[in-house]
């Protein structure tokens, strides 16, 4: 692997950090919305996300695609990033499923 490309792979490391970031910084706000972390959080995303592209959205929690978040950034950046919503939908069924059999009864 050439330098660029090492650098291209630990910004894209960086970007799935960052993703993460997000999601626990808004599970972290009041009533799970919104915080000057997640402002500076999604400012470090929109500045390197042009440099690598999107983080592919099968990589992304599924609260941050059910709320359009990962939409809605790339879409301010002018970046197309399709979202399989059936997908993310199905995913959330069988997640909520196997929370709901690992339950105390």
């Amino acid at each position: 692997m050439d330098n660029l490309e090492t650098l291209r792979a630990a910004i894209r490391e960086e970007l799935g950090c960052l993703w993460n970031d997000l999601n626990t910084a808004r599970q972290s706000a009041i009533r799970n919305q919104w915080s000057i972390r997640c402002d500076h959080l999604v400012w470090r995303i929109k500045d390197l996300t042009p440099l690598v592209g999107p983080t592919p959205w099968d990589e992304i929690q599924i609260p941050l695609l059910e709320d359009g978040i990962y939409q809605r950034i790339h879409a301010e950046l002018g970046i197309e990033a399709p979202v399989d919503m059936e997908r993310v939908a199905k995913t959330r069924a069988s997640v909520d499923a196997r929370l709901a059999r690992m339950a105390p009864r």
